[in-house]
């Protein structure tokens, strides 16, 4: 939890995450919408200026001298789009931008050999080609929106509760990641990745039936192995036949999740839509609750 006053990391710098509407007005709305404004006001003005001076003409030859408004607004444009464009790839937009500010600089100098001259049309050049970079940059932005009733799904280490999560540590990633893809709108990969996690739960329960599952073991194997160990279970007493009966529970449901989800999808068989994925999510997040009690 970030505590009050404390400076919030920039979420920017990761390669990919999920980014609040928050954060992106925040940072890149408010990034952008200076940049894009800053560049522009500043063509508009311009070419105002053109209109105004050349008529109908191409206007190549009018020149706007140093102390215009215009040119002291571009400086600032420049320099409050820069402020901008030091922590992001925004290509060679930042390169430009101080090209055309020294353009500037060197033109109001008393040495510049067009002392207080600039022609219009190479102003309207550099300021265009940024705008053009800008626009290109902004077309390879893309933002993936979740919707809110899925987002409990996303980036959910513990999604199936923290007594499955201690019990099947091997089975947290694919787990988290099933909920990343429900959420994701990728309803088979989802159940793909509850697959993966059922059999890392299924090993598990092989060991504690003293069962070795060998690397060529495949699900129904397993299950074919844990028959007679069951099966030998002691049931003299309450307990020991409550045991018994859970243990043969559990393996009758684990067969089932063979049949029905785990071979058509794992090998391409079968696609799922959202609203199978999300049935069962939670009908395999209820059977390893199950599990994590033997």
């Amino acid at each position: 939890m970030r505590k009050i006053g404390q400076r919030r990391p920039s979420p920017y710098l990761r390669v990919y995450g999920l980014w609040s509407l928050w954060d992106m007005l925040n940072h890149w709305g408010y990034k952008f919408f200076v940049v894009g404004t800053a560049i522009a006001y500043t063509e508009l003005d311009l070419v105002n200026y053109r209109r105004q001076r050349a008529g109908v003409s191409d206007g190549h030859d009018v020149i706007i001298d140093i102390g215009n408004p215009i040119l002291k607004f571009l400086k600032e444009k420049c320099e409050e789009a820069l402020k901008f464009t030091d922590d992001e790839d925004l290509g060679a937009i930042p390169q430009n931008l101080r090209r055309l500010q020294a353009k500037l600089l060197i033109a109001g100098t008393p040495h510049a050999p067009t002392n207080k001259l600039l022609y219009i049309n190479d102003l309207l050049t550099d300021v265009t080609r940024i705008k053009n970079d800008f626009l290109y940059v902004l077309g390879r932005r893309s933002f993936y929106s979740i919707s809110p009733e899925l987002l409990k799904y996303y980036g959910q280490p513990q999604l199936f509760g923290e007594r499955v999560a201690k019990r099947f540590k091997a089975a947290c990633a694919d787990i988290e990641r099933a909920g990343n893809c429900l959420a994701l709108g990728e309803p088979t990969a989802c159940v793909l990745h509850l697959n993966r996690a059922m059999e890392i739960a299924l090993h598990s329960l092989a060991r504690k039936l003293r069962i070795t599952p060998l690397a060529t073991d495949n699900m129904g194997s397993i299950l074919g192995k844990m028959t007679e160990p069951i099966k030998n279970l002691p049931d003299k007493t309450e307990p020991q036949k409550r045991k018994k009966e859970k243990w043969a529970e559990c393996r009758t449901n684990l067969y089932h999740v063979k049949m029905a989800w785990r071979d058509p999808g794992a090998h391409g068989k079968q696609s799922y839509d959202h609203k199978r994925a999300s049935d069962i999510l939670r009908r395999v997040d209820d059977f390893m609750q199950q599990l994590a009690t033997l």
